[in-house]
């Protein structure tokens, strides 16, 4: 695993490793989904492009976690299966780089054990964790049943084109939708000068690069990925810091967020008003950002 906490650059975008040709009249269109596959070792990755490949499934490559970020980001799969042990980033890194921008589903498919491991996969937003080694009745198992996932939410989308469902207080959203294929993400997003290039990590002013702490950038990318829609205090706390645990004593962190793990309302404030300092031409007229006192945060579009 390496340290470098380099912006990421994005390879070329790839076309589909199995792309299918305008479907004749009166024939059937697989609904199968393009699944991204994470992994570093080639016989690994061989063979389980072999079984996808076998099973009807459509399906990418990936040999280290900057790659996977940028496929993720420009060629929006329906399905992610990671490896966690990559040369370049940690996988775990990876999870968390991808889901300031996407909710694909991300299944973990790794040779780490231990409970801390799956633990930190999961929090850090995968959706499934599959040991190494393991058998095809398995992983296939596991892609079927996010494929359950996948179909449910389609359907759910069929039955409310309009995307409506119930909001949380104050306008924040509810859950996240479990497929990221509704919608596929842009590469970069654009608000104004502003502009954001998920897959490369980078932000840009008017043209000029802004350098943002992870706290900033995940800051950022929450609201951006929202943009129009508050975001309550706790729901952007619960976001960018994780999930709070009411069973846990309060510290210094906030109310059951252990101190120094997880973000209160004050720290939030401190790490706005220094994103605000950094992408606002008039912190006192902000054009962005906008504070919903005593509720939350709206990126507005410019």
């Amino acid at each position: 695993m390496s340290s470098d906490a380099t912006p990421i650059e994005p390879p070329a975008p790839a076309a589909p490793a199995m792309s299918a040709a305008p479907a004749a009249p009166g024939t059937t269109v697989s609904t199968a989904p393009t699944i991204l596959v994470v992994e570093d070792d080639p016989e690994v990755r061989t063979f389980v492009a072999a079984t996808l490949d076998a099973h009807g499934y459509a399906h990418q490559s990936a040999s280290t976690g900057r790659e996977a970020i940028a496929l993720a980001a420009t060629c929006a799969p329906d399905i992610i299966l990671l490896d966690l042990g990559l040369p370049d980033i940690d996988g775990i890194e990876v999870v968390r780089a991808i889901r300031a921008w996407s909710v694909v589903p991300i299944i973990v498919v790794s040779a780490r054990s231990e409970d801390a491991d799956k633990i930190g996969a999961l929090d850090a937003g995968a959706d499934d964790y599959v040991c190494k080694p393991f058998s095809v009745g398995e992983l296939l198992a596991r892609i079927r049943a996010t494929e359950r996932h996948l179909a449910i939410a389609t359907a759910a989308r069929a039955a409310d084109p309009a995307g409506a469902r119930p909001a949380s207080p104050a306008g924040a959203p509810g859950a996240t939708s479990f497929s990221a294929s509704a919608a596929p993400a842009p590469a970069v997003f654009r608000d104004g000068g502003l502009a954001i290039d998920y897959s490369a990590g980078v932000v840009t002013l008017d043209g000029a690069e802004v350098h943002l702490t992870p706290i900033e950038y995940r800051l950022l990318c929450l609201l951006s990925r929202n943009v129009g829609k508050v975001l309550t205090h706790r729901y952007i706390l619960d976001q960018v810091w994780g999930s709070r645990d009411d069973s846990a004593p309060a510290g210094a962190g906030g109310a059951g967020r252990p101190a120094g793990q997880a973000g209160d309302l004050a720290t939030l404030r401190v790490y706005m008003g220094s994103l605000r300092k950094k992408i606002e031409r008039d912190t006192a007229h902000p054009r962005y950002i906008q504070t919903h006192v005593g509720v939350g945060y709206r990126m507005m579009s410019v």
